[in-house]
């Protein structure tokens, strides 16, 4: 006979598109004792089909490493959110709508204003670096590509952290993988292009 089947139900934020519910499903399908999972982008939740209920701290760090928000969905009896799939919910109901207590909606994302996200507030971090690079430039010339280079490192250190823990939990060839290898061969093109310049000039002078 086989065992019963249960149903847990989280609220995800900071998804933009059907690539970030791919990762998170991929990253999700590592845990073991899961039957199915299921990202829907437009409603920002995640139903988890297990036999039995999952490291649910675990199962939120793992989430939270990719960058997504994520918080249990408050269920109750013969709602959608828990539907019964074979065995009665009353204990996953009250697991689920005890840690649903512990997660703000302000942390999921929910009702925020757009320029008080973590997005919006890293996006300002990294304009405002480019513009302390190009002052900091024309007042010390000699010092300028390491100016650049210090601001490229404010955005690109997050990026390429949140690549790393992507390729860890499955997607090796995420966007923020391909943003870091682009941005990493870029600096050391442009460093060997100035280090044949260089030379170039130097045998001209000759």
């Amino acid at each position: 006979m086989s065992a019963a089947l249960d149903r847990s139900r989280y609220h995800l934020s900071r998804m933009d598109c059907a690539s970030c519910a791919a990762k998170v499903g991929t990253a999700v399908r590592l845990f073991p004792g899961l039957e199915d999972v299921s990202v829907s982008v437009s409603t920002e939740t995640m139903t988890v089909t297990h036999v039995s209920s999952p490291d649910a701290g675990a199962l939120e760090r793992q989430v939270r490493n990719l960058g997504y928000g994520i918080a249990p969905a408050a269920v109750g009896p013969g709602s959608a959110t828990a539907s019964h799939v074979g065995r009665d919910h009353r204990g996953h109901n009250e697991w689920a709508s005890a840690h649903g207590h512990l997660h703000s909606h302000a942390e999921n994302g929910g009702g925020a204003a757009w320029w008080k996200t973590r997005k919006a507030r890293l996006t300002a971090a990294c304009g405002a670096a480019l513009v302390a690079a190009y002052v900091f430039g024309h007042a010390v010339p000699g010092m300028e590509r390491d100016a650049f280079l210090l601001a490229l490192a404010i955005r690109l250190v997050p990026v390429a952290r949140r690549a790393i823990t992507e390729a860890r939990y499955g997607t090796p060839f995420s966007i923020e993988m391909l943003m870091t290898v682009a941005a990493v061969g870029a600096v050391i093109i442009l460093a060997n292009l100035r280090a044949a310049l260089a030379r170039v000039c130097c045998h001209v002078g000759r």
